[in-house]
């Protein structure tokens, strides 16, 4: 999972290569590319969003973290990335042969590839602390067969 000021990063550069490209004259085939990006980079920015205060060090630390002002960060992005669509909408509807379309079924596919992206990334999670939790049980096995062959020698001496 990236970080959500380089999802912020990548979500503006996509934005300002398919304005461009749109201005040009290129239709939305051509742009598959920075269209990725963007639906990936959203789909960080929500998943990074949604877990915000369920991390361990958010659990730990609670009101001493940074937790307001990552909030507010997040909040001003996610403003910015507003800014950013209506602004790509704009250009669509001026520059773009039949844009409300075009636009219409940009949003459509971005929805799409941001609901696969957000799906694998939460999957990468779970599996991520589904391991920590086998590191964890085993570490302590571990832990606990030292102590008992400790006693055991201990025992025996």
């Amino acid at each position: 999972m990236i970080d959500p000021l380089t999802a912020f990063a990548a979500i503006k550069s996509a934005t300002g290569i398919i304005q461009e490209s749109i201005k040009v004259g290129k239709g939305l085939h051509d742009l598959a590319s920075p269209i990725m990006k963007w639906a990936n980079a959203e789909s960080h920015m929500d998943v990074a969003a949604s877990r915000k205060g369920k991390t361990i060090t958010g659990k730990l630390f609670g009101k001493f973290s940074t937790i307001e002002q990552n909030a507010i960060a997040a909040h001003l992005r996610k403003e910015e990335v507003k800014r950013m669509k209506a602004e790509l909408r704009e250009i669509f509807l001026l520059y773009a042969p039949n844009g409300l379309q075009q636009w219409e079924d940009l949003q459509k596919e971005i929805a799409h590839q941001r609901a696969l992206t957000k799906k694998r990334i939460q999957q990468q999670i779970k599996e991520k602390e589904e391991l920590k939790k086998i590191m964890v049980v085993l570490g302590l096995v571990i832990f606990g067969f030292v102590l008992f062959l400790l006693e055991m020698k201990y025992l025996l001496n």
